[in-house]
């Protein structure tokens, strides 16, 4: 009985939020992120950081990384 509550819930939800749908991998990736992982307001935070300067890494692994699954994500299947 909880279960059918909850879609119902989720269900009231989705409609009242707009029922968004996306098949961007970057836009359902950063989606996600903030659902599952981090606060959308560490997010936006972030995006005071960023520009178009180039940056110098202070770690060439994880930069390596973050490079990779930027072109995953940029990838069209």
């Amino acid at each position: 009985m909880e279960d059918l509550e909850i879609k119902n819930r989720m269900a009231a939800m989705r409609k009242r939020s707009g029922e968004v749908e996306s098949d961007d991998l970057l836009v359902r990736f950063l989606y996600e992120l903030m659902r599952d992982h981090v606060p959308p307001g560490i997010v936006e935070g972030l995006m005071g950081h960023v520009d178009r300067t180039p940056t110098l890494f202070t770690n060439g692994w994880l930069a390596e990384y973050a490079k990779d699954i930027a072109e995953r994500l940029k990838k069209k299947d």
